[in-house]
């Protein structure tokens, strides 16, 4: 942003992201679940709309856990041009290094390592810089991986007494891009496009914007945006003319 205002250059910046998953006591579990897992794992977790902190109501967490930690456990790590595989590599091993020591890190701070929590070595593995698939309970809202970007795969799972609680913690970010929530209550939903600060948010539905969209964060996460109209304002000149004929 700097170098660009020497120039008067127009400049946008996408940012980093901190996404809360929201589920909600009458969401669908095997749907939340599977978007979860997705959100969090895609691309090694290296996306910057990656489910980041999944907060999960008392009244269906246990049974969130559960379905979680099993779905978790069937991902296959490997070479990301196979078929068969799931989760790829970290792209570097400072970037593994730096999720590990931020997994250890909540670990001390009193988070439960439920799955994974280690770098993937032997065979295959060796040729590259793999990290299990890490799932992490027991999360409170202090730690510091609930406020930092962890950019790989690892899922921490927060419970929240209701959605009044959901919504403040979720807020709670110096960040603003991405947002997910399952539930089937409308009155959630309205509530959530006036009260939840992100700029993207995907209701009962995994990750993946769509090119008509906006694709565009609030706070910490950057400025202007991609995709759609609104995205396409930033390539254009404009020219006002007024005119009596």
């Amino acid at each position: 942003m700097a170098a660009a205002a020497e120039h008067l250059k127009e400049v946008r910046l996408e940012l980093g992201g901190k996404a809360p998953f929201i589920v909600m006591e009458d969401a669908d579990i095997d749907a939340a679940v599977e978007a979860a897992v997705s959100a969090r794992f895609f691309n090694c977790g290296q996306v910057c709309t990656a489910n980041e902190r999944t907060y999960v109501h008392e009244a269906v967490y246990d049974r969130f856990a559960k379905s979680l930690r099993a779905r978790m456990e069937k991902l296959k790590v490997g070479d990301p041009l196979h078929e068969s595989t799931d989760m790829g590599p970290k792209v570097s091993l400072t970037e593994l290094e730096k999720v590990d020591a931020m997994v250890q890190k909540a670990v001390a701070q009193g988070a439960t390592l439920e799955l994974g929590g280690h770098r993937l070595q032997g065979g295959a593995y060796d040729r590259g810089t793999y990290y299990a698939p890490t799932l992490l309970s027991n999360v409170r809202h202090g730690m510091d991986i609930v406020h930092d970007e962890v950019f790989g795969p690892v899922l921490s799972l927060l419970k929240v007494r209701d959605f009044d609680e959901a919504l403040k913690l979720a807020n709670e970010s110096q960040y603003g891009l991405s947002a997910y929530l399952f539930t089937k209550d409308l009155g959630r939903v309205l509530r959530m496009t006036r009260e939840l600060e992100f700029g993207e948010v995907y209701v009962n539905r995994g990750a993946g914007e769509e090119p008509q969209g906006f694709h565009h964060g609030y706070k910490n996460s950057g400025l202007g945006g991609e995709d759609g109209q609104h995205g396409l304002e930033a390539y254009v000149r404009t020219k006002t003319i007024y005119l009596n004929a």
